[in-house]
């Protein structure tokens, strides 16, 4: 009976010292600002300069979107259809990536994942999130890291689908207004980059895009040859660390493991041997990092960006900041609850 009470004893002991530990951890925490929050301020500014060009060029050009979306820079959003929109796109989605916070986000990702200043990396850009390419684009000048930029024009729903305002468009006016970077590679985008599922119109609507900003048009034969052609270019710049923005089926590839690929940054994946495996697949087998930016409610979340804000953006709860316990107040917190723990055990 002694030993069973004793044993009780013990139990209850290491429950409150287990509670304690639990509660003291949640509310001695404190936000520490992350060592590179002045870059995520000026990336972020920089890119709300960008939404700006833009908002200039759809006004000059009297395109306006039929989209009814309150958010402060809902001009960055396309329409729900035009002839060169290639799949169905999420409204609240293109509203949450608007938020400029997520050049913010791209920066730290860039920082926690050991990227810094003068090195290379690759980005694949999707017509469909315009404003997180902006954002991408204004975080990599702000860290003055060199880019390998490749786009694909043709967008989803709400994204740069307007004909007189594509993603060929809008980097062309963001070039003329400071940004330092150009795509080395344009595709038509759609079904397996080839345009794939466009109406005629669509595929003209395109390559007038084109023409009109002087840009040569990449038409591959299929999937790939695309993810081929892109491949060799990324590993001749030996780029440290990939972007993926939007859902370009040449970054996700055509294979079973395409939708399992992790969204934010990640190190390692699964892999297969498709023929069809995209571009994140075939250079993370190498090892080469990457940031997969595609599901964006995910990734808003994740780090306490607004979901489908509606007027405003509120401010981010954990973008700027890391968490850490305060050690001092739980060692004394800890010390306290041990000492009746300490005398429960010597009745024994």
């Amino acid at each position: 009976m002694k030993k069973a009470d004793t044993d009780i004893r013990l139990l209850i002991a290491f429950v409150i010292l287990l509670a304690v530990t639990t509660i003291s951890a949640h509310f001695f925490r404190k936000p520490l600002p992350l060592p590179y929050t002045d870059d995520m301020h000026e990336a972020v500014t920089l890119a709300e300069n960008m939404f700006g060009v833009i908002d200039r060029l759809k006004k000059e050009r009297n395109i306006r979107s039929d989209a009814h979306s309150n958010v402060p820079y809902n001009y960055m959003i396309g329409n729900e259809w035009s002839e060169i929109t290639t799949t169905l796109g999420s409204l609240d989605s293109k509203e949450t990536s608007t938020n400029p916070d997520f050049a913010a986000l791209i920066v730290r990702l860039l920082n926690e994942a050991g990227i810094s200043s003068g090195d290379t990396v690759g980005v694949i850009l999707s017509g469909s999130f315009p404003s997180l390419a902006i954002s991408a684009l204004a975080a990599l000048q702000t860290m003055e890291i060199e880019p390998v930029v490749m786009s694909s024009v043709g967008a989803s729903t709400y994204g740069a689908n307007q004909p007189g305002a594509t993603w060929i468009d809008m980097e062309t006016a963001l070039r003329q207004n400071g940004l330092r970077f150009k795509s080395v590679l344009i595709s038509v985008g759609a079904g397996g980059d080839t345009g794939e599922g466009l109406l005629p119109e669509g595929m003209a609507a395109i390559v007038s895009a084109a023409h009109r900003n002087h840009v040569e048009l990449f038409v591959p034969a299929n999937l790939q040859e695309s993810i081929l052609k892109r491949e060799v270019i990324f590993r001749e710049a030996n780029i440290s660390l990939l972007i993926n923005i939007g859902g370009n089926e040449t970054a996700l590839g055509g294979c079973s493991h395409a939708l399992g690929i992790p969204n934010g940054l990640s190190y390692t994946m699964t892999h297969c041997n498709d023929g069809d495996r995209g571009l994140i697949s075939r250079l993370n087998e190498s090892g080469i990092p990457f940031i997969n930016m595609l599901d964006i409610k995910d990734l808003a979340s994740r780090y306490g960006i607004a979901v489908a804000p509606g007027t405003g953006y509120s401010e981010s709860t954990n973008l700027y900041s890391a968490t850490t316990t305060r050690k001092g107040v739980l060692a004394v917190i800890l010390a306290v609850t041990l000492i009746p723990v300490f005398f429960l055990i010597r009745k024994r």
